[in-house]
């Protein structure tokens, strides 16, 4: 990366690397989490000049159901604005856009309901969304897009993360968003390197597999990631995933290195045999996918000694104290850790962190932010699929006091706040809304009849740990005969049609953001039309590419 940057910028890395001690370099090779030092550091700018972390992680985790405000990003970005030597470098996942993690900024649909919607431009408009707004706060540095491959429609962890399951198209999303994202300051992170969605396990809770021979991997996982590499991504994350196909299973502790502490799957792999010259980032180091491998300190060392320049939440103390005897006692290089800052230096160069940056005024930012809300709403009418329409329900017409019962699968809170706003859609329009959880279906199938029109809302995906949406009330559901008029829509996993593969109405949406909630009703109601693909297929119920255009 060293290289790519231009006189100015390679004077001001030489400078800084000539004036750092050990523990400022080692503190470039950490990203801690800013809520950390914000709630449970009591001082944390001493603390900071104890660990002189280079990177903090702010938002709310692509894991959490809650965003955190802009105070609180604030208040951790001054914690940290007297570094003087090499500025920190504040990042987050922002899978979904900033909105996706901290309010007031746009949240965008899912990348899969991008994909949906088949548009280049839409890809680069969603990076610079991210990009734009990332830099109003200061944040040069997204973990996405999500790069995975479905390969696998049971895999629990892709699904509507990812671009969907055929590689050529998902070059082209994939590359327009990191394009957008970094021609407008902000750093992407392809992830999870070697790629997952093959498994149908969870890295979070088991080190999980990409199952691909290599030659398949070659044409899937491996040119998704080469592509990003030779276009230009800055940086690559690392998945808590084996690749049997590459690296065979460990004789003494009879499992798969996870590839954050393998050097065969770093170094050789993504390095030489791919080229990649840019940052290897952990995903979070909390994960039992890692975490199982070896004890803290042998999981750690393999990982800096495999290739990893930062580490994802690595215990910062603690890593510092290993470190710190490593590099005394032998297990770890000091010339090691100088190639990992130098690179580290450059990343930060190239995003001009040393350089004053220019933001928006607040009236010229909320227009910004009008303008970027549009063009999510666009984004998630392009998305919206039409897979069945068999008894022409769609454009459903129904009288303004209709009555319509709508009925949510999964029923713990985060699916159902997509049902919510499904129901306050309706309501909207002057419709007689009842509203119950799927397990609720016997308490009103003996006055279903009663209802105009009924819709099942599947909100499975990945992010509520829940991505096939089961409940026994579908075999009651799925085998009545006194509803005349039902819809069933999934905001989440595209596969739900395989499991109610008799239903005769059918949309995807692929997405529980409200600007994909509001997409989706508009085009059941004719007030738009359906223009999405499938980016998925399933064997003998639809194919990638299916979608009923209403437009």
């Amino acid at each position: 990366m060293y290289n790519t940057l231009d006189r100015e910028q390679k004077a001001w890395v030489d400078r800084v690397f000539a004036q750092m001690d050990e523990r400022q370099k080692l503190g470039q090779l950490v990203c801690e989490r800013g809520y950390y030092l914000r709630e449970e550091v009591k001082q944390p700018a001493e603390w900071l000049k104890k660990y002189p972390v280079g990177f903090l992680f702010v938002g709310s985790e692509v894991i959490q159901l809650q965003s955190e405000n802009v105070g609180d990003v604030n208040r951790v970005t001054q914690y940290a604005n007297g570094t003087d030597y090499a500025p920190v470098v504040y990042c987050g996942d922002f899978e979904r856009g900033i909105g996706d993690n901290i309010a007031g900024y746009t949240l965008l649909p899912r990348l899969m309901a991008l994909s949906a919607g088949f548009s280049e431009k839409d890809a680069y408009d969603y990076g610079r969304i991210i990009g734009e707004e990332a830099n109003q706060l200061n944040i040069r540095w997204a973990f996405g897009p999500v790069s995975d491959l479905n390969v696998n429609r049971d895999n629990p962890v892709t699904n509507v993360r990812c671009a969907g399951d055929n590689p050529d198209h998902a070059i082209k999303i994939l590359s327009n968003i990191v394009r957008g994202m970094q021609e407008h300051g902000c750093a992407a992170a392809p992830k999870h390197f070697p790629g997952d969605g093959s498994d149908t396990r969870n890295q979070h809770y088991v080190t999980s597999l990409n199952l691909l021979p290599k030659e398949e991997w070659d044409r899937y996982h491996g040119r998704v990631f080469k592509t990003l590499i030779d276009q230009g991504a800055m940086s690559i994350m690392i998945g808590h995933i084996g690749f049997p196909a590459s690296e065979e299973m460990d004789p003494v502790r009879g499992k798969f290195r996870p590839a954050t502490c393998s050097k065969r799957l770093m170094t050789d792999l993504l390095r030489d045999e791919l080229g990649f010259k840019g940052i290897i980032l952990t995903d979070a180091l909390c994960m039992c996918g890692y975490a199982s491998w070896a004890d803290y300190e042998q999981r750690t060392l393999d990982s800096f000694n495999g290739g990893v320049d930062i580490f994802l939440w690595p215990e910062t103390e603690r890593f510092f104290d290993l470190m710190v005897r490593a590099f005394a006692d032998g297990r770890a290089s000091r010339e090691r850790l100088d190639d990992s800052v130098k690179r580290v230096l450059a990343f930060k160069a190239r995003l001009g962190v040393h350089r004053e940056r220019k933001v928006l005024e607040a009236k010229a930012l909320e227009a910004k932010l009008r303008e970027n809300r549009e063009l999510a709403l666009n984004m998630a009418y392009k998305g919206a699929t039409l897979l069945r329409n068999r008894k022409n329900l769609i454009p459903l017409k129904l009288k303004k006091d209709a009555k319509v019962l709508v009925l949510v699968t999964p029923e713990t809170p985060g699916p159902m706040k997509g049902a919510i706003e499904f129901h306050n859609e309706l309501k909207r329009r002057g419709y007689d809304v009842t509203y119950a959880p799927f397990s609720q279906f016997s308490a009103v199938k003996s006055v279903v009849e009663s209802f105009d029109a009924v819709f099942l809302i599947c909100n499975a995906q990945p992010i509520y740990s829940d991505y096939r949406g089961f409940n026994f009330a579908l075999w009651d559901f799925m085998a009545n005969r006194d509803m005349d008029r039902w819809i069933i829509v999934s905001t989440g996993s595209p596969y739900y049609l395989y499991d109610v593969a008799s239903a005769e109405t059918y949309v995807n949406v692929y997405s529980d953001s409200t600007v994909s909630i509001v997409a989706a009703v508009e085009a059941i109601f004719g007030e738009k039309p359906f223009l999405g693909r499938s980016p998925v297929g399933v064997e003998h119920c639809f194919s990638f590419g299916d979608g009923i255009i209403t437009g």
